[in-house]
């Protein structure tokens, strides 16, 4: 098995990580480290962290995120592939119960129990007292992404057979790089397991800058993605057809938010192009207003259909209480 960890700027995290790593069973696995260009020391870090330990530290020119993945891709040998992000951690022996479900089922891909981490605390888990199977099917799987939830459409809580990615590289953009190779490469899948003893945890409070700098193609390239896995899902399971409503117009809600949000859009610039989101979002107001969901979830769609300024005003309320 070979983890993929690719590192930009997180030297406070990495000291964690590697005890995180240390603890587990790495028998048989080789643990891939990709330094995107960082600027704060992290390289440098790694290289300290690394020494003696058998890991193996790549460094690269900043080119993304994306950039720092496809690079892993390249370096790995591993018949699984294991991604997992610098701010995050693992239970103890993920990696072991990963290793003994691969070996045992010979499923191409597993599927683990996750939480988030807030505050330091870690928060209930998504799949633990549920009725999710032991063997999903492809359908199961990516009806939790488009409708629950309760799985994510993110590399991480997973491994997967190498082989679900030859010729599945990451789209060196900014914004969502992993979600339509992550749909891909599980609607190729034959064979899946979920590992229930294995559980991921993600940091759900760590600042990320890009969020509220994102720049005008970052929107749509994070758009994009979600109509090009919408046309990928109606050509391999067309049942599955009608969860995608619900999943564009979720996309639509974020470019709304990131537009608001955004330092590097000018606000001329913003309201066109809220506007272009907005609409799809004010037609099916009717629609969401049905579904089941969160009054916090309803109030940020409503505002939406309103427009740029109400949902500006929201956002700042929203945040003004968060700090306050």
């Amino acid at each position: 098995m070979s983890i993929i960890i690719p590192v930009y700027n997180v030297h406070s995290y990495l000291p964690r990580l590697f005890r995180n790593l240390q603890e587990q069973d790495l028998t048989g696995t080789e643990v891939l480290f990709i330094d995107d260009g960082s600027t704060d020391g992290s390289g440098d870090e790694l290289d300290h962290l690394a020494a003696g330990t058998g890991f193996t530290v790549i460094h690269q020119d900043n080119a993304g995120v994306a950039a720092a993945r496809n690079h892993g891709l390249d370096a790995a040998r591993g018949e699984y592939l294991c991604f997992i992000d610098p701010d995050d951690a693992i239970s103890e022996r993920y990696i072991h119960n990963l290793r003994e479900c691969a070996r045992t089922s010979r499923a191409d891909l597993l599927i683990t129990d996750w939480r988030k981490i807030t505050d330091g605390l870690p928060q209930p888990s998504y799949l633990t007292d549920t009725d999710f199977p032991d063997s999903p099917t492809v359908q199961r799987v990516i009806t939790e992404i488009l409708q629950s939830g309760r799985i994510l459409g993110s590399l991480w809580a997973k491994a997967f057979s190498a082989r679900l990615f030859e010729d599945n590289r990451f789209p060196e953009q900014r914004t969502s790089s992993d979600y339509l190779p992550t749909l891909t490469a599980i609607s190729n899948a034959t064979n899946i397991r979920y590992v229930p003893d294995a559980v991921y945890e993600y940091t759900s409070d760590r600042p990320a800058s890009l969020q509220n700098n994102q720049r005008v193609q970052d929107i749509r390239d994070s758009t994009s993605v979600h109509e090009q896995t919408a046309s990928l899902i109606r050509t391999r399971y067309p049942e599955l057809s009608a969860l995608l409503r619900f999943d564009l117009l979720n996309s639509d809600q974020q470019a709304c938010i990131h537009i608001c949000r955004s330092s590097a859009i000018s606000d001329t610039d913003k309201k066109t192009l809220f506007n272009h989101y907005r609409k799809p979002i004010m037609h099916e107001i009717p629609y969401l207003l049905k579904r089941k969901g969160s009054l916090k979830y309803k109030l940020i769609m409503i505002s939406i259909a309103l427009g740029y300024y109400p949902t500006n005003w929201l956002l700042r309320a929203a945040e003004h209480h968060t700090q306050g």
